[in-house]
Protein backbone atom coordinates (compact mmCIF):
# COMPACT_ATOMS: atom_id res chain seq x y z
CA UNK A 1 0.00 0.00 0.00
CA UNK A 2 3.02 2.47 0.73
CA UNK A 3 4.60 1.86 -2.22
CA UNK A 4 1.53 2.23 -4.08
CA UNK A 5 1.28 5.89 -2.33
CA UNK A 6 4.74 6.89 -2.96
CA UNK A 7 4.66 5.83 -6.94
CA UNK A 8 1.23 8.07 -7.09
CA UNK A 9 2.75 11.18 -5.08
CA UNK A 10 6.38 10.74 -7.22
CA UNK A 11 8.16 9.44 -4.66
CA UNK A 12 9.88 5.98 -4.98
CA UNK A 13 12.65 3.76 -1.72
CA UNK A 14 16.05 4.18 -2.78
CA UNK A 15 18.21 0.98 -2.62
CA UNK A 16 21.03 2.60 -0.91
CA UNK A 17 21.58 3.30 3.20
CA UNK A 18 18.60 5.70 3.00
CA UNK A 19 15.58 4.02 2.38
CA UNK A 20 13.48 7.35 1.25
CA UNK A 21 14.97 10.19 -0.87
CA UNK A 22 15.77 13.50 1.02
CA UNK A 23 14.66 16.93 0.16
CA UNK A 24 15.93 20.49 1.46
CA UNK A 25 13.25 22.03 3.56
CA UNK A 26 13.61 25.14 5.92
CA UNK A 27 10.97 25.28 8.67
CA UNK A 28 10.52 26.14 12.39
CA UNK A 29 9.16 22.76 14.11
CA UNK A 30 8.57 22.04 17.88
CA UNK A 31 10.62 19.03 19.34
CA UNK A 32 9.18 17.61 22.55
CA UNK A 33 11.20 15.33 24.37
CA UNK A 34 10.54 13.91 28.16
CA UNK A 35 8.16 16.75 28.43
CA UNK A 36 10.69 19.41 27.23
CA UNK A 37 10.09 21.38 24.26
CA UNK A 38 12.80 22.38 21.81
CA UNK A 39 12.78 24.98 19.06
CA UNK A 40 14.59 23.53 15.93
CA UNK A 41 14.61 24.18 12.33
CA UNK A 42 13.81 21.34 9.46
CA UNK A 43 16.67 20.89 7.50
CA UNK A 44 15.33 17.87 5.74
CA UNK A 45 12.70 15.76 5.71
CA UNK A 46 11.79 12.74 4.15
CA UNK A 47 8.68 9.45 4.09
CA UNK A 48 10.84 8.43 7.07
CA UNK A 49 12.20 10.65 8.94
CA UNK A 50 13.49 14.60 9.16
CA UNK A 51 16.85 16.29 10.43
CA UNK A 52 16.75 19.63 12.74
CA UNK A 53 18.84 21.76 13.46
CA UNK A 54 20.47 22.43 16.14
CA UNK A 55 20.78 18.93 17.98
CA UNK A 56 17.56 17.80 20.41
CA UNK A 57 19.72 16.78 24.18
CA UNK A 58 18.33 13.35 24.48
CA UNK A 59 19.57 9.94 24.01
CA UNK A 60 19.35 7.89 20.74
CA UNK A 61 16.24 5.87 20.91
CA UNK A 62 14.36 8.65 23.08
CA UNK A 63 10.62 9.11 22.12
CA UNK A 64 9.46 12.56 21.09
CA UNK A 65 6.78 14.60 19.65
CA UNK A 66 6.86 16.59 16.42
CA UNK A 67 4.65 19.45 16.46
CA UNK A 68 4.86 21.91 13.29
CA UNK A 69 3.58 25.74 15.05
CA UNK A 70 2.03 27.07 11.45
CA UNK A 71 -0.50 24.30 10.96
CA UNK A 72 -0.67 22.51 14.32
CA UNK A 73 0.37 19.41 12.25
CA UNK A 74 1.54 16.73 15.49
CA UNK A 75 3.32 13.49 15.28
CA UNK A 76 5.13 11.34 16.85
CA UNK A 77 8.43 9.31 16.37
CA UNK A 78 12.02 8.52 17.78
CA UNK A 79 15.91 10.08 17.97
CA UNK A 80 18.11 8.44 15.59
CA UNK A 81 20.85 10.60 17.01
CA UNK A 82 22.60 13.36 16.80
CA UNK A 83 25.85 14.58 14.92
CA UNK A 84 27.49 18.40 15.49
CA UNK A 85 25.01 20.06 13.76
CA UNK A 86 21.45 18.71 14.18
CA UNK A 87 19.32 15.30 14.94
CA UNK A 88 18.05 12.51 13.04
CA UNK A 89 14.44 11.98 13.20
CA UNK A 90 12.42 9.00 12.39
CA UNK A 91 8.46 8.86 12.04
CA UNK A 92 6.71 5.97 13.87
CA UNK A 93 4.27 5.78 10.84
CA UNK A 94 5.52 6.14 7.15
CA UNK A 95 2.04 6.30 5.97
CA UNK A 96 2.61 9.62 8.04
CA UNK A 97 5.96 10.67 7.32
CA UNK A 98 4.74 10.15 3.61
CA UNK A 99 1.60 12.83 3.58
CA UNK A 100 4.13 15.10 6.17
CA UNK A 101 7.18 14.75 3.88
CA UNK A 102 5.14 15.91 0.87
CA UNK A 103 3.06 18.50 2.65
CA UNK A 104 6.26 20.28 4.17
CA UNK A 105 8.14 20.21 0.71
CA UNK A 106 4.94 21.97 -0.96
CA UNK A 107 4.45 24.72 1.87
CA UNK A 108 8.32 25.14 1.17
CA UNK A 109 8.19 25.25 -2.33
CA UNK A 110 5.49 27.99 -2.17
CA UNK A 111 7.55 30.17 0.06
CA UNK A 112 10.38 29.95 -2.72
CA UNK A 113 8.07 31.10 -5.56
Amino acid sequence: MLNAILQAIGLSSKDERRQFERYPVTSPIEVTVDGTAHNCIIDNVSVGGLRLEPPVEAQAGADLTIKHPASGLNLTGHLIGNDTGGSRISFDSSEAGAVVSVWLRMMHEQKSV
